[in-house]
C-alpha cells in the first residue's frame, strides 16, 4: 500500500507554474514560466513570445495580452543552465498542480532544443487527492485553496501567485493522501489511514485512490445467460445516478430481498481517516425514500417532477420485467433467500465490497451501463468469495431498454497489454480478406510472422505493409508478388546494406521534408532543416516573399504550405 506520507522539507521542492494559450502543449504557446523555491524565496517570472499562435486566447484566465509578450524573447540553453544553477532543478522535486506544466515545459524544450528536460523530475500533487472521476468539478485548486484557508486566490492567474498559493495548499496536505467524497451538500476532506478497509467500488472510480492499492490484476470472461427486452413510452434512462438505484431497488421489492444493515461497521470504517476539512460543491442533492411498493417517494415539493418521472419508468418495468426476476428467483439463487447489500471483507487486502444481491451459492451485481463490463472484474471478485458470479448490465434505447444477465468467471491473472492487442486485432482485420492470420507480434517496428489458412506457410512481412492491404501468400499467389519478396519468403538472405548512424537517418528525414514543403509552397517557404524532429513536432518557417518566421507543426505545413502572415505559396 502506498499511503506512506510524503516529506514536505521545502528544502526538497521547487514549485512550478506555467500559463498557456490553451490545453494543448503540441498546438498552444508557452506564454509564461514561472518558479518559486520555497526555503529562500527566490522566484523567477518569464514572458516568452508567441510563435506557435498569432494572438493570446487566454487573456481572461491569466491576464496575459499581446502586448506584454511584444519584444520577448525565447529561453536559450543558457538560460535554461542557469536556472538548474540558482533553483537546483535537477536535485529538487519540481512540485506542480495538475498534469500542463510538465507537458508544455517538455514540449517547448523539445521544439526549441534545449537539453535539460530528462533531468527534472515533476510531481503533480494533485494526485494527493483521491476523488471520484465523476465530480461536478467543484474540486478546483482555487476552491481548495478557500477550503483550507489560504488567501491570495484572485480570479486572474498569475504564475508566481499561483506558486505560492501551490506551495501554501502543498504544505496544507501535510505530506497526506487526502480521500474527498461528496455528500449531500459538501466535500469531505480526510487524510487517508493505512487501516482503512477500502470500498472496492473506489478503486474503480476513484483514480488516485486506485494508485495507492497494490493488488492483483483481475481477468474477466463472461457468457450471456438472459435477456429481457422493455419498451414503453415512459421508459428512459435519467442522469446522475437514478436509474440505477431505482431499478435495482425495484427488483429487490420483486424479490422480497433482505437488506443487510451495514451502518454502524461502514460508519466506524470511515472515522479511521482523519477529519480535515469540507467544502461546498455545485450538485443539487434530490432526497428520497424508497418505498416498499418499489416506488420512491421525493422529499421536496421543487422535485415532484422527477418523482412523476422516475416512478413512471418504474410503473412501465414492472410487469414487463416480471420473467426476469423470476429468472433471477428461480435459475441463479435456486429459490434460496436473497439477501440485498451484503457486505464482504477481504482482510488481507484492506478491501471490502457489498454484493447487489447474493445468497451462500451466488453473487449478482446490477449496472445501469452495459458498455466495458470488464471495467466491474474486481468488484466481483472480492464479492464473490468463490461463489458463481454474474453481472446484469442495463442497455438503453430511446423507449426501450434491454436487462441482461452474464455468468462471469473473475479470477487474478496476468494483466493483458492492451496496446498489442489493439495491433494485433488491426492487423488481423487487414489480413482477413487474403486468409492470412497473425502467427506472432512483437512491435510495430519489429517484423511481423504471419500465416497462411489455405496452405500453413508462414514468412515475415513488415507492419506498413500489412496495414496497407500489399501482404499476400508466396506460396498461393506468386504471380502476386515481387521477385524480391518472393526470394525473402523462401529464406533467401536480406542482402546487407551499410547501417546508417541515429543522426545520418534524422538529418535524411529532415531533408526530404524540407524539399517536400519547398516543393508544394512553389520556393516561397523554407523550412530550417535542424528544427526538424518528427512527423507530427514543430519546425521553424521562414517565408521567402515578406520574411516572417514562426513555427509550425510539421504535418500541419504540409497540408497547408503557405505563409500564416502574407499567404504566400498558396
Amino acid at each position: 500500500m502506498g499511503l506512506t506520507s510524503i516529506s514536505t522539507s521545502p528544502a526538497n521542492y521547487v514549485v512550478f507554474d506555467v500559463e498557456t494559450n490553451g490545453l494543448k502543449s503540441k498546438e498552444d504557446d508557452l506564454l509564461s514560466v514561472s518558479i518559486y523555491k520555497p526555503d529562500d524565496g527566490k522566484t523567477y517570472d518569464r514572458f516568452l513570445p508567441l510563435d506557435l499562435n498569432r494572438d493570446v486566447y487566454t487573456t481572461e484566465i491569466n491576464g496575459i495580452t499581446k502586448r506584454d509578450l511584444k519584444g520577448r524573447s525565447h529561453l536559450v540553453q543558457a538560460d535554461v543552465d542557469e536556472l538548474f544553477s540558482t533553483f537546483e532543478l535537477d536535485r529538487r522535486t519540481i512540485l506542480h498542480y495538475g498534469g500542463l506544466d510538465e507537458r508544455f515545459i517538455r514540449d517547448y524544450f523539445a521544439r526549441h532544443n534545449l537539453a535539460g528536460y530528462e533531468r527534472m523530475h515533476f510531481f503533480n500533487f494533485k494526485r494527493m487527492i483521491c476523488s471520484t472521476k465523476f465530480s461536478d468539478g467543484s474540486l478546483s485548486k482555487d476552491r481548495l485553496c478557500e477550503a483550507f484557508g489560504i488567501e491570495g486566490v484572485s480570479s486572474v492567474h498569475t504564475g508566481m501567485n499561483d506558486c505560492k498559493l501551490e506551495w501554501q495548499l502543498f504544505k496544507a496536505f501535510d505530506g497526506r493522501y487526502l480521500l474527498a467524497t461528496m455528500r449531500a451538500f459538501n466535500w469531505q476532506f480526510s487524510a487517508l489511514d493505512p487501516d482503512y478497509i477500502v470500498p472496492i467500488s473506489y478503486l474503480s472510480t476513484f483514480p488516485n485512490l486506485s494508485r495507492l492499492y497494490e493488488r492483483p490484476y483481475i481477468s474477466f470472461e463472461s457468457r450471456e445467460v438472459y435477456r429481457l427486452n422493455a419498451s414503453g413510452d415512459n421508459i428512459r434512462r435519467f442522469e446522475r445516478n437514478f436509474s440505477g438505484v431505482t431499478v435495482e431497488h425495484l427488483i429487490d421489492v420483486m424479490l422480497g430481498a433482505k437488506t443487510q444493515d451495514n451502518l454502524d461497521f461502514l460508519r466506524e470504517n470511515y472515522k479511521k481517516n482523519k477529519p480535515i476539512g469540507h467544502m461546498m460543491h455545485d450538485t443539487r442533492p434530490v432526497f428520497m425514500t424508497f418505498n416498499s411498493d418499489g416506488t420512491v417517494t421525493v422529499k421536496r415539493d421543487e422535485d415532484k417532477q422527477r418523482e412523476c418521472e422516475l416512478n413512471a419508468t418504474l410503473s412501465a418495468m414492472k410487469e414487463q420485467i416480471t420473467p426476469l426476476v423470476e429468472f433471477i428467483r428461480s435459475t441463479i439463487f435456486g429459490g434460496k433467500e436473497i439477501v440485498a447489500q451484503e457486505l464482504t471483507v477481504n482482510e488481507e487486502m484492506r478491501i471490502m465490497a457489498l454484493c447487489d444481491l447474493s445468497t451462500d451459492d451466488a453473487v449478482l451485481e446490477i449496472k445501469t451501463s452495459a458498455r466495458h463490463p470488464e471495467q466491474y472484474a474486481e468488484q466481483l471478485f472480492y464479492e464473490a468469495r468463490g461463489r458463481k458470479t454474474y453481472l446484469m448490465t442495463m442497455d438503453w434505447r430511446l423507449g426501450e431498454v434491454d436487462f441482461v444477465i452474464s455468468e462471469v468467471a473473475v479470477a487474478p491473472g496476468d494483466r493483458p497489454d492492451k496496446r498489442r492487442e489493439k495491433a494485433v486485432k488491426t492487423l488481423s482485420a487487414a489480413l482477413e480478406g487474403e486468409r492470412i492470420e497473425v502467427a506472432t507480434y512483437d512491435n510495430s517496428t519489429s517484423p511481423v510472422k504471419v500465416r497462411c489458412k489455405e496452405c500453413g506457410c508462414e514468412w515475415e512481412e513488415t507492419y506498413p505493409r500489412i496495414k496497407a492491404g500489399k501482404c499476400v501468400c508466396p506460396a498461393c499467389h506468386p504471380d502476386r508478388i515481387s521477385v524480391r519478396r518472393a526470394r525473402r519468403a523462401a529464406g533467401a538472405p536480406k542482402p546487407l546494406r551499410e547501417k546508417m548512424m541515429p543522426e545520418q537517418a534524422l538529418a535524411k528525414r529532415a531533408q526530404r521534408y524540407v524539399d517536400k514543403v519547398s516543393d508544394r509552397s512553389g520556393g516561397a517557404l523554407v523550412v530550417d532543416a535542424t528544427s526538424y524532429v518528427g512527423s507530427r513536432d514543430f519546425v521553424k518557417v521562414r517565408c521567402t516573399k515578406c520574411g516572417y518566421m514562426w513555427m509550425s507543426r510539421t504535418d500541419h505545413l504540409l497540408a497547408r504550405p503557405s505563409c500564416s502572415k502574407c499567404g504566400a505559396g498558396r
